[in-house]
């Protein structure tokens, strides 16, 4: 192949013949929108283009650290190390179980104080003493302090009926009890109680259960006393 060459005055453009194909030395190239000064751009061949490409690095991400977890600690539990109540009396009787005592007799004739009704614990069923004998509506008893709770029903068999807890008895010791009679204050009430009275223990049923025989009502009322 052979080459010619042409020579002129200065900023003639220098041609290159090679075959068939023109080469035209170009001035400084436009890349990408930047012009490189004082650069000769690459030839361009056949209308190909050539584009630069960024090398900007890729930004370093971090990874954030997840706080630790704190796990609050649990509560200790103490157990219950209340004491438990005191056990009854060895001749306390028990819930539902029978006892026997000495059974006496009081109405308002003998109160205190005397022709009155009022009783220790009014609050329990009954605002002063009284009460029919059924299981749903016991006649007021007393006994000594502390020896029932108030609101304690029992059944007395000899009376056949039941009763309730209201009142307090000084003179009462261990399980002896006095029924309620009445509410008259004639002399006959206190002959009642006199006659109803027996010598030594008699039985009773603490916290007894419903349906057991009963004979309602005061056990004196106008003029006559209860006979089982």
């Amino acid at each position: 192949m052979r080459t010619r060459v042409l020579a002129g005055a200065a900023g003639v453009a220098a041609l290159v013949v090679v075959g068939a194909a023109v080469l035209l030395l170009s001035p400084p190239q436009r890349i990408a929108g930047v012009s490189i000064a004082g650069a000769a751009g690459p030839p361009i061949i056949g209308g190909a283009t050539y584009v630069t490409t960024s090398t900007t690095p890729a930004p370093t991400t971090t990874k954030a650290i997840a706080p630790a977890t704190t796990t609050a600690a649990k509560p200790t539990t103490t157990a219950n190390t209340a004491a438990p109540p005191p056990p009854p009396p060895a001749n306390t009787p028990q819930p539902g179980q029978d006892a026997s005592g000495q059974i006496t007799f009081y109405g308002a004739a003998d109160n205190d104080p005397p022709g009155s009704r009022e009783i220790a614990y009014p609050s329990v069923l009954h605002g002063q003493a009284g009460g029919s004998g059924t299981f749903d509506d016991p006649t007021t008893f007393a006994a000594q302090d502390g020896r029932f709770a108030p609101g304690t029903k029992i059944y007395v068999p000899d009376v056949r009926r039941y009763f309730i807890l209201e009142d307090s008895c000084a003179s009462c010791g261990g399980s002896h009890i006095d029924l309620w009679t009445g509410t008259a204050t004639d002399r006959g009430i206190i002959r009642c109680e006199n006659s109803l009275t027996r010598n030594g223990s008699r039985p009773y049923q603490v916290n007894p259960p419903a349906g057991l025989p009963v004979s309602p009502g005061e056990l004196y009322h106008n003029g006559r006393c209860y006979h089982g």
